[in-house]
């Protein structure tokens, strides 16, 4: 086989079982925790940790990633990973109070949500010497596409499993699923395409310890995925308030049809990614990726739109799963060429700090969209079209102001 061929297949098989452990494994926290709890506090506590983990540390893994090598931290922070879920195996069989026990797991969660920031920011500064540039995209969709079948299938998995063997045996399965992407991880070569970005280490040798606001004024594509991370997420956040409301207590959709949209934009991901991974590199993937945020933001609009205007319940169906399924597909083509983009163009040796620090400004974003979601959702028809509105404007501005100028991928 060929060796990049390896490597991409070794690195997705990783994120596969990483992704459905770790789908699986939350899903069933907030069961256990939604379940055994008489107060909503403590599952909103399991759900405001990332956020806040990205917050403040984003910057200290990102300096961390830069100084020491990648395969490495990796590995540790799985074998770390390893030890936090066992011992959180013995503690719940302690026999303390179920508040000792709720206090145990956001403890426990604390410490996954802080390896699972070192290993997707150390992954992320890693792809650049996994394969050539012209693969990278491969490499990228290939892993959308693992992801998205995990988002579809693992919290279904994870709540039979949780519902059938309960929650020791979760955690059991847990460690399995992270020891396994601990060895795959061992096997991917983290130096096997260095020769292919000589240069960029070469042109910043001298800049390792620039801080991201003296990285973000010399780059404008930099400024602008940032940007577009922190803005768009903030109306995705929006809409995954609205449009469930909107589904459920408007338009009166049955808990089936509610699944099936969901499901829709999973497959709607799942054909994106599969696309991209047979395609070849895309040569302008700023624009590209500029456009399929304006197709998410017409979707938002559109699901406003069917709300307000009088079709029957059939047709406001056919209308969610179509539109879904073109959202799902939009999400995909927007995510991946630029993050193929920016792990070509990025300096290596300042890749850590640069994407901890997109990974951290983006999980912030998503409770302030939550919060502003709430507020507004008893109306949520309005909600989605105003946001679908400003989330055009919004996308258009950056794209013109710090996005049109980005040159292509060699």
């Amino acid at each position: 086989m060929d060796k990049f061929k390896r490597q991409i297949y070794l690195a997705t098989s990783a994120s596969l079982i990483s992704g459905f452990g770790n789908g699986m494994f939350s899903f069933a926290i907030d069961l256990y925790v939604l379940r055994e709890s008489s107060s909503p506090l403590w599952f909103a506590g399991t759900q405001i940790i990332s956020p806040l983990i990205a917050f403040f540390l984003s910057r200290k893994v990102g300096d961390l990633i830069d100084k020491y090598p990648h395969k490495k931290i990796l590995s540790l922070a799985y074998i770390a990973e390893i030890i936090v879920t066992l011992s959180y195996f013995f503690l719940l069989q302690l026999k303390v109070s179920m508040t000792v026990k709720f206090l145990m797991t956001l403890v426990v969660l604390v410490f996954l949500n802080i390896f699972n920031l070192v290993e997707q920011s150390s992954y992320q500064a890693s792809v650049i010497n996994l394969v050539p540039k012209d693969r990278i995209q491969k490499l990228n969709s290939m892993q959308r596409l693992a992801a998205s079948c995990s988002q579809i299938f693992s919290p279904a998995l994870g709540a039979s499993i949780y519902s059938l063997l309960g929650m020791h045996n979760m955690i059991s399965i847990r460690i399995v699923t992270v020891l396994m992407s601990l060895i795959l991880i061992s096997m991917i070569d983290f130096s096997a395409a260095a020769n292919d970005v000589i240069d960029a280490k070469e042109k910043v040798t001298k800049q390792t310890n620039l801080k991201i606001h003296e990285i973000l004024k010399g780059n404008r594509v930099l400024l602008y995925a940032i940007i577009m991370s922190i803005g768009v997420n903030i109306f995705l956040a929006i809409s995954n308030i609205a449009l469930p409301f909107l589904m459920v207590h408007i338009l009166k959709f049955t808990n089936g049809q509610y699944g099936l949209q969901q499901t829709m934009v999973g497959v709607g991901s799942i054909l994106a990614g599969a696309f991209l991974s047979m395609g070849k590199n895309i040569s302008k993937p700023v624009r590209v990726s500029m456009i399929a945020m304006i197709n998410i933001s017409i979707s938002l609009m559109i699901f406003g739109i069917t709300g307000i205007v009088n079709i029957s319940h059939l047709f406001s169906l056919v209308v969610f799963l179509t539109v879904s399924t073109i959202m799902g597909a939009s999400l995909v083509a927007m995510e991946i060429p630029m993050s193929t983009y920016m792990q070509a163009s990025v300096p290596k040796n300042i890749q850590g700090k640069v994407f901890s620090f997109v990974f951290g400004a983006s999980q912030i974003a998503m409770p302030v969209g939550t919060i502003i979601g709430t507020v507004f959702v008893y109306s949520p028809f309005i909600l989605l079209i105003i946001s679908g509105v400003l989330m055009a404007v919004f996308v258009t501005f950056n794209y013109l102001k710090n996005g049109r100028s980005v040159a292509k991928i060699s």
